[in-house]
């Protein structure tokens, strides 16, 4: 059911291929093996490039093509790759062995199908891509906001010639009829055929099946254990989440819950009840996230051990227009910082010896404060949070600042609390941690993970595709490290990051 085209590498003669036909050998629950014999002349050289016709009515996932008989052993071909029809498309596909070229180095007679292989991951830049296109192409992020649903949901447009990431993967969906700069929005988004999840990738991370098996999950949390305007009412509140547990609403995914929520819950009575794996952390002390020690580990051994900084300039001093949001230099004065340290060092001894860290979210959260502000039941400040590495090798919080800016009339507020025993200013305390670990949580989610990470690799791994063969060293050595990343940023354009998605909401 498949033709094959051995391709000699060292040159260009259309005459040297060899074909053949490959017949069913062997079938299992997991993979299908064929087998084709070919004729090669002992002049036919070494063997570089194979094309496949794929004669079935549907496309196939080629996994390895393996050339045995030769006095120097096999010639793998690692192709993990979707072959079309040759009724869809008519081309034959190509497929490098694993042995590696520079393109200096590559043989004369795999440069033209090296070449006319990187046109065709190309593509035109043209027309709307289809779900079997393996075309891999730029676009900005334009279709984040539904604009013809509702006025409201437009959203501007991020990348272009002013910030030219981020970008993504081109759709070549059609522009919104409201708004030109705004691509539709559909019911799925292509990513190249190649990058698409495995069936077993698909089945844990399914957008349908995430959607109608969480979005009743969270709804019943909200209404029948988090209270609308207090959030959990009680710490006993999160404390059943782990011992009595939660009666789930009804569910059609069933096996999905029992597959993927087990990795989260422990699921008992026929999985009706969700109760949560208690984190050994609270097993061995109920309260250890109020802890000074768990606050400074966290920063480094938490989810985001990114944005903590040496301090290396002393005062502390804002960027932001004084104007608008006020002195620049910082509350956390000289003597406050002392006086945490005991007497052990002077501020500037501190900094010579490397001893004084920050966790900074000042500029970065005080320009979005009046706009949070605005929603129902949030609030927003500017945080530094000051630590001290102890002689132990510990992180020590010392100081924590917040601030809001000039707004509705009033001057700019900010204040720095300090770890106490009094009553009140330890609940103070515990408050600003609080404070901390949100905007550390949510400048991890968007910005860490999402803008630095994700955004950032996708243009990488077009780029790749566009530019690099898959004989290239490089390619082989990215390929393994870029899987699954276009169809999760494509799932988080969708759910996680557009108007009314997750994150918005």
């Amino acid at each position: 059911m498949f033709s094959f085209v051995l391709f000699q590498k060292e040159t260009k003669l259309e005459k040297r291929r060899i074909k053949g036909y490959v017949r069913l050998t062997n079938r299992s629950a997991q993979e299908v093996k064929y087998e084709a014999e070919f004729e090669v002349p002992a002049n036919f050289g070494e063997i570089g490039a194979i094309l496949v016709e794929n004669e079935h009515r549907k496309e196939i996932f080629m996994r390895e093509i393996v050339l045995d008989g030769f006095l120097t052993g096999p010639v793998k071909f690692s192709c993990e790759s979707w072959v079309r029809s040759k009724f869809d498309n008519p081309t034959k596909r190509v497929f490098f062995s694993n042995k590696s070229y520079l393109p200096s180095e590559t043989p004369e007679g795999l440069k033209m199908l090296r070449e006319g292989e990187l046109i065709s991951l190309r593509g035109n830049g043209q027309g709307e891509r289809q779900w079997f296109d393996r075309i891999y192409d730029y676009d900005v992020y334009n279709d984040l906001g539904d604009p013809d649903t509702d006025p409201k949901h437009k959203r501007p447009v991020l990348g272009g010639s002013e910030h030219p990431y981020p970008r993504r993967c081109r759709t070549g969906r059609p522009r919104c009829n409201t708004d030109p700069l705004s691509e539709k929005r559909s019911s799925s988004v292509y990513v190249p055929r190649d990058e698409c999840f495995s069936s077993v990738k698909q089945l844990v991370i399914s957008e349908n099946t995430l959607q109608s098996v969480f979005n009743p999950l969270f709804s019943g949390l909200k209404t029948s254990v988090i209270d609308k305007n207090l959030g959990f009412p009680l710490f006993s509140s999160i404390d059943d989440l782990f011992n009595e547990g939660y009666t789930l609403p009804p569910q059609k995914e069933k096996g999905f819950l029992r597959t993927v929520l087990l990795r989260l819950a422990r699921l008992v009575s026929d999985a009706t009840v969700l109760r949560f794996q208690t984190p050994a952390t609270v097993d061995k002390d109920r309260f250890f996230w109020f802890r000074d020690e768990e606050f400074g580990r966290q920063t480094i051994a938490g989810l985001n051990p990114c944005c903590i900084q040496l301090v290396t300039e002393w005062p502390l001093k804002s960027k932001l227009d004084p104007n608008i949001y006020g002195p620049a230099e910082s509350a956390i004065t000289t003597e406050i910082i002392e006086q945490q340290i005991g007497g052990l060092l002077t501020v500037e001894e501190a900094i010579e010896q490397k001893k004084l860290f920050i966790l900074d979210y000042y500029d970065f959260f005080m320009p979005l404060v009046e706009e949070v502000r605005k929603l129902e039941g949030t609030t927003l400040y500017g945080s530094r949070t000051l630590f001290f590495l102890t002689p132990d090798g510990a992180l020590r919080p010392l100081a924590i600042e917040l601030a809001r800016p000039l707004m509705n009339g009033k001057p700019q507020w900010r204040q720095v609390f300090t770890p106490s025993w009094h009553s009140t200013e330890v609940w103070l305390w515990r408050l600003a941690k609080t404070h901390v670990l949100a905007h550390d949580a949510g400048f991890h989610q968007l910005v860490s993970h999402w803008l630095r990470t994700h955004c950032s690799t996708e243009p990488y791994i077009i780029a790749t595709n566009r530019q690099l063969s898959a004989m290239h060293p490089i390619y082989r050595l990215l390929l393994p490290h870029f899987r699954y990343t276009l169809e999760i940023n494509a799932l988080a354009r969708e759910k996680l990051i557009n108007v009314d998605g997750i994150i918005e909401s």
